[in-house]
């Protein structure tokens, strides 16, 4: 039956191509075993070589240490190399403000990644079952998670497969009773003192045992089709992400022209992008930024994990709170070098050309330059912006292009002999570029 389950998931989801190397997360529990066994019975069949990895969190003292053994020795029994790591969650998530179970996740991917990138292996296989997903799709609802958060776990996600994603745990421990295959019980999992496990242990058997003994599946076909129209509007929300979404800069009456549901997709995909998880992020934060965007320019609200939003100009600003304002900077530029200018995480090239591309580079003209220096600004600094009738200071010209406030020690200034040829992208009227001269590039670090 399991081995059945398996076969159609990898097929359904072209889990694992021919000849690939494949890394099962081997914790030592039922499911893992489970994976493990059957996949070394299927890797001929599918073509690919198996290894396993093992994390000791330094959370379970001896039984811990038990586990490591005991996914080493099923390890070798069945001749797969076993990579082991030993950490201290526990610290890990004090020092990040996690809980154990966020930084522990994290952790044990880390691993996985870089065991994966050092040895050439191509997929990692974790153990997840039906009813993983069912719990996770609950605690998702109770936080206050978005539809993507219904979606459940996916059977794919970059190299991260889930084989046994359609099978339930009774059908996995029965699996294991049936061929005879030791396993170990993590004793955190048997405790309720985390939500995952008074989800596990209380909420869904109330369930099973007063209004639908197929929870379990019904969640799961639920997940599916939830997945499908998510699968929608993430598309429809994306056309939209790029063109009212830079450097996490919001349009603000690019956001508020869509519908309600994709508004608050394009806050999340934002959101998500800052911080790189949606981790602790509650659809709470998503409707105070909604409302911040309905209130005039200059209003700021403070939300999860030290982040600032603003309403500037139009535009929601997503920056860190405890962001300090950029240090004055200057550098002395020479042709034909390469600068890092830490101060605001850029790389500048410098060069000497005969034409000019539309490439997003600065390109001056070199009437006999002697000197070029990169800076932020300065009180008192003008220039002639090209298209603009006569001089501007810099603080006008920044306050009518409406540049964030804290962005403006971040705009660098080029100055040629003493003279401002360019503000960020903008050039002086007596520096513009003709037949030959400089190119200063900009890259991010």
């Amino acid at each position: 039956m399991i081995l059945n389950i398996i076969r159609q998931t990898i097929s359904e989801y072209n889990l694992f191509n021919k000849g690939e190397r494949v890394l099962i997360g081997l914790s030592g529990g039922a499911d893992s075993v489970c994976l493990t066994y059957a996949l070394n019975i299927l890797k001929e069949e599918l073509d690919i070589e198996l290894f396993t990895a093992h994390i000791n969190h330094g959370i379970r003292g001896d039984e811990a240490t038990q586990d490591e053994q005991f996914a080493i020795r099923f390890s070798e029994k069945l001749g797969l190399k076993c990579f082991v790591k030993h950490i201290n969650i526990p610290e890990i998530a004090y020092n990040a403000g996690q809980s154990e179970e966020t930084a522990g996740r994290q952790a044990r991917y880390n691993f996985f990644s870089y065991i994966s990138a050092e040895n050439g292996i191509d997929k990692i296989a974790t153990a997840h079952n039906k009813n993983d997903n069912a719990e996770t799709i609950i605690m998702n609802f109770i936080r206050g998670g978005s539809l993507s958060g219904l979606c459940g776990i996916p059977y794919k996600r970059g190299s991260i497969v889930r084989p046994l994603l359609n099978a339930e745990r009774s059908e996995i421990e029965k699996y294991c009773i049936k061929n005879n295959l030791e396993f170990v019980t993590d004793s955190t999992n048997l405790e309720n003192d985390y939500t995952r496990n008074k989800i596990r242990h209380l909420l869904i058997p109330q369930i099973e045992n007063e209004f639908n003994t197929n929870f379990i599946s019904t969640v799961t076909a639920n997940s599916i089709l939830i997945r499908e129209d998510n699968k929608y509007l993430d598309k429809c929300t994306k056309e939209v992400y790029k063109r009212i979404v830079s450097n996490n800069i919001i349009d603000i009456d690019g956001l508020l022209k869509n519908d309600i549901s994709i508004q608050r997709r394009l806050i999340r995909m934002a959101l998500y992008n800052f911080y790189g998880t949606l981790d602790g992020v509650s659809s709470v934060f998503i409707d105070d930024i909604l409302m911040l965007a309905g209130k005039n320019s200059g209003k700021s609200i403070n939300i999860y994990n030290n982040t600032q939003v603003k309403n500037e100009y139009g535009k929601l600003i997503i920056t860190n709170s405890e962001n300090v304002d950029v240090q004055g900077f200057e550098y002395r530029l020479t042709v034909g070098k390469t600068y890092i200018i830490d101060e605001i995480k850029k790389k500048v090239v410098v060069s000497e050309v005969c034409s000019r591309q539309k490439d997003g580079a600065v390109y001056l003209n070199n009437n006999g330059i002697n000197e070029i220096i990169l800076r932020n600004r300065k009180n008192g600094d003008r220039f002639y912006p090209s298209g603009m009738s006569g001089s501007k200071k810099i603080k006008e010209y920044f306050i009518n292009s409406k540049v964030p406030k804290d962005e403006r020690n971040k705009i660098p200034i080029i100055e040629i002999d003493e003279k401002i040829a360019a503000v960020g992208q903008r050039v002086d009227e007596h520096f513009l570029f003709y037949d030959k001269g400089i190119k200063i590039e900009f890259y991010n670090i």
